[in-house]
């Protein structure tokens, strides 16, 4: 059957509002000057009980989400995020989706940028206020060691 120009629309609508959303968590995740981004909006955009998963412990809720992204952005002078290559599938009010990031990290002591590539795994669920990370799990195709010794303190093992 196929699709009315509105439910089309909505779909568009749907989709566009995911790819910003991400945009968000990118710019929320952004360190500049040894400035971190804006980590209570960045948490903001998780489900209630959503969850972050980024290989350093999982977080649930925006509350412990921001509390994990503070404790994360202390040592580097600037980490640029990009989101590249979104893939999504939308199923009514839930969403699931691919991205690839890329990642440049520079630290006081060390301006050169070191480099990180991950695969998110998303899920997103609709709320009153709009589209929301329900999850959010990485898995890292490529780090510098530099970056990996950055975190030292805060890896787990998968």
């Amino acid at each position: 059957m196929a699709q009315t120009i509105e439910q089309q629309l909505q779909r568009l609508q749907d989709l566009e509002d995911i790819r910003t959303l991400r945009s968000r968590y990118a710019y929320g995740a952004n360190i500049l000057d040894g400035q971190p981004g804006d980590i209570q909006m960045f948490a903001a955009l998780f489900a209630k009980d959503g969850t972050f998963d980024v290989g350093m412990g999982v977080a649930t809720g925006p509350a412990e989400i921001e509390e994990m992204m503070k404790a994360l952005t202390t040592q580097w002078q600037c980490a640029m995020h990009y989101m590249l290559n979104p893939l999504i599938e939308l199923d009514g009010d839930r969403a699931a989706g691919t991205f690839t990031g890329l990642f440049a990290f520079t630290s006081q002591t060390n301006p050169s940028p070191i480099f990180l590539s991950n695969i998110y795994s998303d899920t997103y669920v609709r709320t009153a206020d709009g589209w929301r990370f329900q999850s959010v799990r990485i898995r890292t195709a490529f780090a510098d060691p530099a970056f990996l010794a950055g975190y030292a303190d805060h890896l787990v093992d998968s």
